[in-house]
């Protein structure tokens, strides 16, 4: 009788764990930069040097761009501050040389954004917009909305990889 005691015990505190670690929520991290919502500009070029390009951006700021390897591929990392020149938008951007370039970097970056967040729930490319549209995905967090997508033309293949403050995220529609 102890041994089943001990067994019954052994087993519940086993589901007791499992269930909790599985409750937990995974804590968002930009994979392709250390920089965080409160660095300002100055941070970021000691991170990543000088930027090549700056533009006004969505926010009623500016948005700058440094050259940026990521996960193997070489493209631009761009920093979007908002008109309080408060950081709001990260964005790794890739330019493929092709199709099934940008089929295969947006399957490996889509695959480890689900890794990292799980299922978003919420996809562009689906059987709805299947010829419509690009593939792309989005993830609506309380952290701030991730998104991945693409755009492919005939002169020009990109993936998008962005990181959105809660500030300028958008509920889940």
């Amino acid at each position: 009788m102890k041994q089943l005691l001990r067994y019954i015990s052994f087993f519940l505190l086993f589901a007791l764990l499992t269930i909790t670690a599985g409750c937990q929520q995974k804590k968002v991290k930009c994979p392709f930069t250390t920089i965080t919502w409160g660095d300002s500009l100055e941070d970021i070029t000691a991170l990543e040097g000088g930027y090549t390009e700056a533009y006004d951006s969505l926010y009623d700021g500016t948005t700058y761009v440094f050259p940026k390897t990521y996960d193997g591929l070489e493209g631009s990392v761009k920093y979007s501050f908002n008109a309080e020149e408060k950081l709001v938008a990260l964005s790794w951007m890739y330019t493929a040389k092709d199709s099934k370039d940008l089929e295969e970097a947006y399957d490996k970056l889509h695959s480890e954004a689900e890794d990292m967040l799980g299922e978003s729930g919420f996809q562009f490319h689906s059987d709805k917009f299947s010829d419509l549209a690009s593939p792309g995905d989005v993830w609506y967090l309380k952290e701030g909305n991730v998104l991945i997508n693409t755009v492919a033309t005939e002169e020009i293949q990109i993936l998008q990889y962005t990181f959105l403050h809660p500030d300028v995220s958008e509920e889940k529609p």
